[in-house]
């Protein structure tokens, strides 16, 4: 077996504490020598037991580290969602290094600001991006590198013998710099450690009542914090992970009954798409036993038409990058819902999760009476370390471990949290957070725009759509110019869908608008 893997480590090495143990190496180390020849990730390109995960998570640190990538370093993934994109995560913990995920959404500007607001010395990427990659490269110390070539990463790895043993970084390290939409007009880099991927992880994994014979599916993307940390529950229960690219329904369901999925996690969007399709059969729902949701309550008739087709249950998560998960709606809230006990809950976004400590607070950061609208405030210590490079937004969003998350809502008096709003008038697209400061500014360029706001719409397929109310300049009315200049620089669900001109904007006293008038003015147009 060789050397005692239960040895007192000696002078010069980091002292064993218990911390040790949520490091990502000690993750992937447990579920290797727990789990073993178990089948640990489905993927289109292979399939690995979780000794072979382990194996190939220390493979591409060694490969990594020889190309120059240190401790500290960050590192760009551009990719949709694969087994290499999750190898890579346990390696650079393995060396300490830091994940920068990118939206494979946007567009090259938006890339290359968060390339070099994070320092980024080398990328990954998948070769779908290859032209994005090459634009970038020259933003980068290390150039960038094929994800999907397992000769550029340095797969496969060699599985060892016996005990698995990896190194044991401090998990105070850094792990993941995820960019958020940013309410100032810049995307802001959430830094996310080791132990706070960990634990928020085992918090995920208790809600969700996870075990080691489930089959678990993300139809999220990669690079959105609910599938990385769903990713690492995975691993630490031991469940296997089918790993598809993107979510297109027909593949996406036919491997789910291939593999007999138990768990899938979506938006209530993506449900209502599903079952409004002429093809769509309840066979396809039946061998899940968990269907999660996020990104917005689901409503009251959509559980009803649902439910008619899966006998499973639902559960809803609130959450958001910078503290995960805050709440949860049960799988007994939702069966309550359809039995007509307590029905209205359905609105809410469930009550506090295991170990959240949630209150409602005002503006001077007081708590605010029951019932009342507030800002929602959590501590579970599972916060964010910071933003990165942004002290003050920091300092605003952090306090004495309390996350102040922008949301607004209210508390009844059983705990349940209803949301009332959103901070900075931020839109909610399927799923996808559109803030009216990231797109404002590249609207007042488009051709024949004097003034512009974005706002955003109700819709039954979206939750929300993006619009834009227009005050053109000299009399030019064109919004398909306007719509394909956006487009030009923005992802596709940031762009507004529709153009409404307007004479001038409604301002109060103040000379600030006033977006409700406006929004009358919008919807008397339609």
């Amino acid at each position: 077996m060789g050397a005692d893997p239960l040895r007192r480590l000696t002078a010069g090495e980091t002292e064993m504490d218990n911390l040790a143990a949520y490091s990502i190496p000690a993750l992937v180390q447990a579920a290797a020598n727990g789990f073993g020849d178990k089948i640990c990730a489905i993927a289109p390109e292979r399939t690995v037991t979780f000794r072979q995960f382990a194996a190939d998570v220390t493979a591409i640190a060694g490969h990594l580290t020889g190309l120059g990538v240190a401790p500290g370093d960050r590192v760009a993934i551009l990719d949709v969602n694969s087994l290499n994109f999750l190898e890579v995560l346990g390696a650079l913990g393995v060396i300490g290094a830091v994940a920068v995920p990118l939206n494979y959404r946007q567009r090259v500007p938006e890339f290359r600001f968060q390339i070099e607001d994070s320092g980024a010395r080398l990328l990954l990427a998948s070769d779908r991006y290859e032209a994005e990659a090459k634009e970038l490269a020259p933003t980068l110390e290390l150039g960038w590198r094929s994800i999907d070539d397992a000769a550029q990463i340095g797969l496969p790895g060699t599985i060892a013998e016996g005990f698995v043993r990896l190194p044991d970084p401090d998990p105070a390290m850094p792990l993941f710099i995820c960019y958020t939409s940013g309410t100032t007009g810049r995307p802001k880099g959430a830094v996310i450690d080791q132990f706070t991927t960990n634990l928020r992880a085992l918090k995920i994994m208790y809600d969700l009542r996870l075990g080691s014979d489930d089959v678990m599916h993300m139809t999220t993307p990669m690079f959105h914090i609910s599938c990385l940390i769903l990713s690492f529950a995975a691993l630490q229960r031991g469940a296997t992970q089918l790993i598809l690219p993107q979510f297109d329904y027909e593949t996406t369901m036919a491997a789910v009954q291939e593999h007999k999925v138990t768990f899938i996690n979506t938006v209530p969007t993506i449900l209502s798409m599903a079952l409004a399709r002429d093809d769509f059969t309840p066979e396809v729902l039946a061998g899940l036993r968990l269907i999660m949701y996020a990104a917005a309550p689901m409503s009251l008739p959509l559980l009803k038409k649902l439910m008619g087709v899966y006998q499973g249950d639902l559960v809803q998560f609130l959450g958001q990058t910078e503290d995960l998960p805050q709440t949860a709606l049960t799988p007994e809230d939702h069966h309550n819902a359809l039995k007509g006990i307590a029905p209205g809950r359905m609105e809410s976004v469930g009550r506090a999760s295991v170990g959240v400590d949630l209150i409602i607070c005002d503006d001077g950061r007081e708590p605010v009476a029951q019932g009342e609208i507030g800002e929602i405030v959590t501590r579970a210590g599972t916060a964010m370390s910071g933003y990165w490079n942004l002290p003050e937004e920091t300092t605003a969003a952090l306090e004495d471990g309390w996350v102040y998350t922008g949301d607004l809502g209210y508390m009844d008096a059983d705990g349940y949290v209803y949301l009332a709003g959103r901070k900075k008038h931020m839109i909610i697209r399927g799923g996808e957070n559109v803030y009216p400061s990231e797109v404002e500014p590249v609207l007042l360029e488009a051709p024949g725009v004097r003034d512009a706001v974005i706002l955003g719409l109700p819709d039954d397929t979206w939750g929300e759509i993006v619009v834009a109310a227009v005050v053109p300049d000299d009399g030019s009315r064109d919004a398909d110019a306007i719509i394909a200049h956006c487009k030009q620089q923005l992802a596709s669900y940031r762009c507004p869908e529709r153009i409404y001109f307007v004479d001038e904007m409604p301002l109060n006293a103040a000379g600030k608008i006033l977006r409700h008038e406006l929004l009358k003015q919008v919807a008397a147009q339609d």
